[in-house]
């Protein structure tokens, strides 16, 4: 298949939960068929891997997304109406792109990762179109409302509503549409009443993440994440505040390593050596994962399925997060993993871990069982390929239907594209 795939960030590297999942997406893809991209850029380093991914595609588009460029289309969604997810995602650079490669390039289908993209494709009508929308990223903007009690909750509350208006309308107007989890798929179909609404889970690279020969005995816990987004800095805000005071009352040497890249200030603030180290950007996250005894998921604002929460469990660390943190992954205890609401059970559960060893040990090894049973990235590539050449079965039937019908039975005029 010739494949036009849009994603809303370049996928390399693929050290974040969106970039990570788009990039084996095009891996995957791209052993197979040729995989023609169009994506943004948000910084310098983002540029620094335009020329690895353009020679992993068969062609590639690729603009320059700014702080300023990101201010001036809000701005501009005011006026319009529009969500300003979609908004700014708007490149007349893209456009030209997107139109080109239909115009020269025989495409088969389109794959849109996000759907803030899919508006290149929009009126293509005359090609199979999927949108991967990941997460329900709508009940994300409505939880930030719920959460807010400033200025910006009006924002949030309209970019819930505009979101869901729009994700709805491009779920009907496409052929199939993915989350990343059953979870949110049944979310969206109870929200929207779209058909076509299937999951693929999330994947780990199992070769990558491995358990190390000897779990750590130091009463160490670990967050990694994207220390710049608001639900990782709320959840390592709530840990350190309410959470950790309590785990100390039973564990006094505990320590807690905040790992990721762009502590915001309020992150920074918590930074306590020797017994809270905020660490910054770091080159590998493995090292600080092999120091741990427990990971930690603490999350009170959160969507879809957690990739920091599977890297652990790949990793063979046991986890203990709050029930939104395992909303998409359906593992218990007996597979590692263990969900508790409250300040209290979080501290309760987490201390009782770390004064047991071999506890430990068994719950990181059958959270490894885990994920080597359900999150292979393999079996991920497998299942999307399978979908896509269905899609495209489908609708050439249907056309072949339409073309073995007499000639007074057929709608005037052609798909647009």
């Amino acid at each position: 298949m010739n494949i036009l795939y849009l994603c809303h960030r370049i996928p390399f590297p693929p050290d974040k939960g969106d970039k990570i999942r788009s990039y084996h997406q095009i891996e995957s893809l791209g052993a197979r068929h040729r995989v023609h991209v169009a994506t943004f850029v948000d910084s310098a380093e983002d540029e620094r891997h335009v020329p690895e991914l353009r020679g992993r595609c068969a062609s590639l588009c690729v603009d320059r997304r700014t702080a300023r460029t990101n201010l001036t289309r809000a701005a501009g969604a005011l006026v319009t109406g529009e969500p300003f997810s979609v908004a700014c995602f708007r490149s007349s650079r893209i456009a030209r792109g997107v139109e080109r490669v239909l115009r020269e390039e025989s495409i088969d289908l389109a794959l849109v990762f996000s759907s803030g993209m899919a508006q290149y494709v929009e009126r293509a009508d005359g090609i199979p179109r999927v949108v991967d929308f990941v997460d329900v990223d709508s009940e994300k903007w409505r939880a930030y409302a719920a959460w807010d009690r400033g200025p910006l909750r009006w924002l949030y509350a309209r970019e819930a509503k505009l979101l869901l208006e729009h994700d709805a309308r491009i779920a009907r107007a496409f052929d199939r549409s993915l989350f990343v989890s059953e979870t949110e798929a049944a979310l969206f179909r109870e929200r929207t009443g779209a058909a076509g609404v299937s999951a693929i889970p999330m994947g780990v690279d199992l070769d990558y993440f491995r358990p190390t020969p000897e779990p750590s005995r130091e009463p160490v816990l670990v967050f990694v994440g994207m220390m710049s987004y608001m639900p990782n800095v709320d959840a390592v805000r709530f840990f350190v505040g309410e959470v950790l005071p309590r785990i100390r009352r039973e564990v006094p040497d505990v320590r807690f390593l905040i790992v990721g890249r762009e502590p915001a200030p309020a992150v920074r603030a918590l930074a306590d050596p020797p017994h809270i180290e905020v660490t910054g950007s770091v080159p590998d996250v493995r090292p600080y994962l092999r120091r741990a005894a427990v990971a930690i998921a603490p999350f009170r604002v959160s969507r879809g399925m957690q990739s920091k929460v599977l890297e652990a469990m790949a990793s063979g660390l046991p986890v203990v997060g709050t029930r939104l943190a395992f909303q998409g992954i359906p593992a218990g205890r007996e597979d590692g993993a263990e969900a508790v609401e409250g300040a209290d059970s979080l501290a309760d559960a987490i201390a009782k871990l770390l004064g047991q060893s071999d506890e430990r040990r068994d719950r990181g090894a059958r959270a490894r069982r885990y994920v080597e049973r359900h999150h292979r990235w393999s079996d991920q590539g497998e299942a999307l390929d399978s979908l896509l050449e269905e899609v495209l079965a489908t609708r050439r039937g249907s056309a072949a239907r339409v073309a073995d019908r007499p000639a007074g039975a057929r709608s005037a005029g052609g798909p647009s594209v």
